[in-house]
């Protein structure tokens, strides 16, 4: 079984947990997930499965679409609803245009990570040291929030949704809105509608489906790589590069840089590179066995 599920991740349980489950469920050891979603959150996470794990961590770099519900008004330590209130302001209105702070919020940025997250420093995740009371350095990283819309505001709660680049934090996002309207904030739901061009929808499965429909469900291990161009090789060429070799490529791309590659009738190889010199480099190739 080889192949990407478009997970739609319940409330509650860690991406971890989802993926034991899953090897559960499915009699298969090789599963991973392709970007972690916190257990609070819910939406969409993708599963690789098989050889489909050898593309996990492009499919992790992919553009993100949230759904997130904020509370005014409070700050908690881990940046949600599930923790500890830090700070607390009576809501009495923003003190801010609510939609000129948003587009303030749009654009590159950089963002420091939060404490509760996963990111290791010493050995350890972020948020094993914050549990001890513990503040470590975090190093700023260089997000992009692509757009961001307003589904609803009501009193002291709001709706928002999101388009941003991999490594977003929608936790700090919300709290950097929180501060710019004076009002302080915090995230009380996180729903993920879309990573790369695969988003919730019919091909969906959950932990409700039999294992017979989730298998039914799975895609192919090209489905999370669409973003990258597509190039088929003759079965000369295509030996040469299943054997680890890089071979010439002619063709005119509108990118450099990484290039799904087929053979000519059409069948997924893997992964490559095609350089400044117009060399075709395999760099992650579906095993031939």
């Amino acid at each position: 079984m080889n192949g990407f599920l478009i997970l739609d991740k319940p409330q509650g349980v860690s991406s971890a947990n989802c993926v034991y489950k899953l090897r559960s469920m499915l009699g298969i050891k090789r599963i991973g997930h392709c970007g972690t979603l916190d257990p609070l959150a819910t939406g969409l996470l993708p599963i690789c499965i098989g050889e489909a794990t050898k593309f996990s961590n492009y499919a992790s770099d992919l553009d993100k679409v949230y759904e997130v519900g904020i509370k005014f008004g409070i700050e908690t330590d881990t940046g949600d609803i599930t923790g500890k209130i830090v700070s607390e302001r009576k809501f009495t209105g923003f003190k801010k245009n609510l939609d000129q702070s948003l587009t303030n919020l749009e654009g590159y940025q950089n963002q420091v990570p939060p404490m509760y997250s996963a990111i290791k420093i010493k050995g350890k995740p972020l948020y094993y040291w914050a549990r001890k009371g513990v503040s470590l350095y975090r190093e700023p990283r260089q997000i992009e929030i692509k757009s961001i819309e307003l589904l609803h505001q009501s009193g002291f709660s709001a709706v928002l949704k999101v388009f941003c680049s991999k490594g977003t934090y929608i936790r700090s996002l919300v709290e950097a809105l929180g501060r710019d309207l004076g009002c302080l904030a915090t995230m009380t739901s996180l729903r993920r509608l879309k990573v790369g061009e695969m988003e919730l929808d019919q091909a969906s499965c959950s932990f409700d489906d039999t294992q017979n429909a989730i298998n039914n469900k799975l895609l192919p291990c090209d489905a999370m790589l669409s973003e990258f161009d597509k190039i088929a090789l003759n079965l000369e060429d295509a030996k040469k590069v299943r054997n680890g070799l890089s071979i010439d490529y002619n063709a005119q791309l509108k990118n450099k840089g990484l290039v799904r590659i087929y053979t000519e009738t059409e069948l997924f190889i893997g992964i490559g590179e095609v350089n400044d010199n117009k060399k075709l480099l395999p760099k992650r190739l579906l095993s031939t066995n």
